[in-house]
């Protein structure tokens, strides 16, 4: 199957590729948290605000949310004034903090891959075909 690309000058998100591979996520937690990640660094995030920038319900909406924080691509602080919560503070993650602390803990500098299958790895040892690459030829059908 071909991939069809545009041409990419602007409008466009530069992702880890480690969340899109977590095989932990499902996609519509992988599609919030690219959303999230396509902001700017300053943003402020409100879960009302989010869920209206999908089709998803509620409850979906939530279960995804839910998804990042268990598997620490997400962490939610609430912030107190006068012993009360007056709002929560969200801080998204590209890389997942609880494997990260997992690794530290146990002296390995080196995580883990995110995606637990043994997958080969692409090959890139490939020439290319100049012959379909040569442009002199009058009658490209």
């Amino acid at each position: 199957m071909a991939i069809i690309r545009v041409e990419k000058n602007e409008n466009y998100v530069v992702l880890d590729r480690g969340l899109l591979n977590d095989a932990r996520l499902s996609w519509k937690a992988k599609g919030i948290l690219a959303y999230m990640l396509s902001m700017p660094d300053d943003w402020v995030f409100y879960v009302e605000e989010l869920m209206k920038h999908g089709a998803d319900g509620e409850k979906s909406f939530r279960s995804g949310f839910n998804e990042l924080k268990k598997f620490g691509y997400l962490e939610r602080f609430p912030v107190y004034e006068n012993h009360q919560i007056v709002k929560w503070e969200t801080i998204v993650y590209e890389v997942p903090q609880n494997l990260l602390a997992q690794n530290v803990q146990e002296g390995n500098s080196n995580p883990p891959s995110i995606n637990q299958k043994k997958e080969a790895l692409l090959n890139t040892d490939f020439k290319l075909n100049t012959e379909l690459l040569n442009t002199d030829i009058k009658d490209i059908v």
